[in-house]
């Protein structure tokens, strides 16, 4: 398996981290959708990372979906979801505010990325109040309770 993406993407790093929990044997090729886009294209045409190349030549791509199918062919049988409800539904909701805030995050380097006269100043601070809204609720659940966790137990949460 090939997983293409730069690791300055978190969720390029969210995939690399749960295939080594996951003890799951990869190569990694460090391209970037804008510096590599045309190579990038060749690899997958909807250009977006993380993309795996998986075994058969099938690309898959989103860093959930690409974890999901890493659990199905983990050799060990672990998942980086507990089945347990309480617990599943709190490794949700963790992982749902770390991923809007990456993503909002994603959002506000983008738009900084053009020209300043095209900067639309009222979308970047909605933008910003859901980032902020984000690590706010993200933090207030784990000072009420804290993750504890190996690389033995951890979940996609960082439980």
């Amino acid at each position: 398996m090939k997983l293409i993406g730069m690791l300055d993407s978190p969720y390029v790093r969210r995939v690399a981290i749960g295939f080594q929990l996951l003890n799951l044997r990869f190569e990694h090729q460090s391209l970037s959708v804008f510096r590599g886009y045309d190579e990038f294209r060749k690899i997958n045409p909807v250009v977006k990372a993380p993309s795996l190349v998986c075994d058969d030549g099938q690309v898959l791509m989103d860093s959930s979906l690409i974890i999901d199918y890493a659990e199905a062919i983990a050799a060990s049988g672990r998942s980086l979801m507990p089945n347990a409800p309480q617990q599943r539904q709190r490794v949700l909701q963790l992982t749902g505010l770390a991923l809007a805030a990456c993503e909002k995050s994603v959002s506000i380097y983008y738009e900084h990325d053009r020209p300043v006269e095209k900067v639309h100043q009222p979308w970047v601070d909605r933008v910003t109040a859901k980032l902020l809204a984000a690590y706010q609720l993200l933090e207030a659940q784990l000072r009420a309770r804290p993750l504890a966790a190996s690389s033995a137990s951890m979940d996609q949460a960082g439980g």
